[in-house]
């Protein structure tokens, strides 16, 4: 059974999706109240319906890592997408990182800046990281081969079911409202009419903050449910992680926490097909592969939670933003390939000022 470790925020918003709206967002994550955040802020009357509770996907569901970039290396970025638009790129989640912490506006949110590290799985990692340091440098990043894994001093971590509840407690009253599950989308000429069970709603604009759910609503639209496995420890008595650690190409990762906490997750790269899965139970060959790694890094403490988060993954690697093509009024912020901390504060900025 799936048990996150980190506590969803304790407000509760339940309420029915209103009849008419200026801007319905659908989705409670960190796209959905990040977007609420924005609109809010711009005098725009916004509301957020979702179909569980605030922080129930990915978004209360994951590591915490706050990383600038992609999960790949700068140096594969640069190749992927070009010199320039990499440097954007990790421009961009920089940005989202300070940004996002000063909208918690003081609230405890577990946030820290130790930095972290890319440690290489082989040769050929190795070889793309001592690249990605010169790259970095030369783009006026900070970042540092130490000889044996490459350090991005400026990365952080952050509780990130308490980073959605901080932005969702500015809301407005009523601005959010949980138990709403939306099945049918209707676009006509001068609105969008939403049906989530008895109810109907009238919105002058919808946006998707679907992320891996989006295909559920709107089928056209090519995002990937992934399945990202984790387990944690009781609170280890030594520090036996000093920072963040990524390794094999992102799809390993570890940290410990302040309180002595181990958290470790991934190893989705020894059996990729099963893991492209709405189910968002974890798997007995997956949490067997954690419980092997996690006791390799020296932690000693019992295994107290285990759990699985379903991730949106895109077939450029970067977030859907905008308009949706052939959906007068319907807007899109989701499919965040795993970095949705990193990446959708500033994605939400912009499909915000879009509308």
């Amino acid at each position: 059974m799936s048990t996150p470790f980190w506590a969803p925020p304790p407000e509760k918003y339940p309420g029915r999706p209103p009849a008419k709206a200026d801007v319905l967002i659908i989705g409670g994550g960190i796209a959905g109240t990040s977007l609420l955040w924005h609109l809010t802020n711009r005098r725009v009357d916004a509301v957020l319906v979702e179909r569980e509770h605030i922080a129930w996907g990915a978004s209360g569901r994951n590591a915490g890592f706050l990383l600038a970039g992609v999960a790949s290396s700068y140096a594969e970025a640069v190749r992927t997408y070009g010199r320039e638009k990499a440097r954007e790129l990790w421009e961009i989640t920089n940005e989202n990182h300070d940004r996002m912490i000063e909208a918690a506006r003081g609230q405890e949110v577990g946030h820290r800046r130790l930095g972290t590290a890319i440690l290489p799985s082989g040769e050929d990692e190795r070889a793309l990281l001592i690249e990605s340091e010169q790259l970095l440098q030369e783009d006026s990043f900070q970042a540092r081969w130490d000889g044996r894994r490459l350090i991005n001093p400026r990365d952080g971590e952050i509780n990130p079911a308490a980073m959605v509840g901080a932005l969702a407690r500015q809301a407005k009253p009523g601005a959010i409202r949980e138990g709403v599950h939306v099945t049918s989308m209707t676009p006509r000429a001068r609105d969008v009419v939403l049906t989530a069970g008895e109810d109907e709603c009238e919105a002058g604009v919808v946006i998707l903050a679907t992320n891996a759910y989006t295909p559920q609503l709107v089928p056209s639209v090519k995002i990937q449910p992934t399945r990202a496995q984790m387990l944690a420890t009781a609170p280890e008595s030594t520090t036996t992680i000093d920072i963040p650690v990524y390794s094999h190409f992102g799809y390993r990762y570890w940290r410990q926490l302040a309180t002595g906490e181990v958290l470790i997750g991934g190893w989705r790269d020894t059996t990729l097909e099963t893991e492209k899965t709405l189910d968002a139970e974890p798997t007995a060959e997956i949490q067997k592969q954690l419980d092997r790694a996690v006791r390799e890094l020296g932690a000693k403490a019992e295994v107290t939670h285990r759990w699985a988060g379903t991730m949106g993954f895109t077939e450029s690697g970067l977030p859907m933003a905008g308009p949706l093509e052939g959906m007068p009024h319907v807007y899109i912020c989701a499919g965040f390939t795993g970095h949705g901390m990193g990446f959708a504060f500033m994605t939400a900025k912009q499909v915000a000022e879009m509308i």
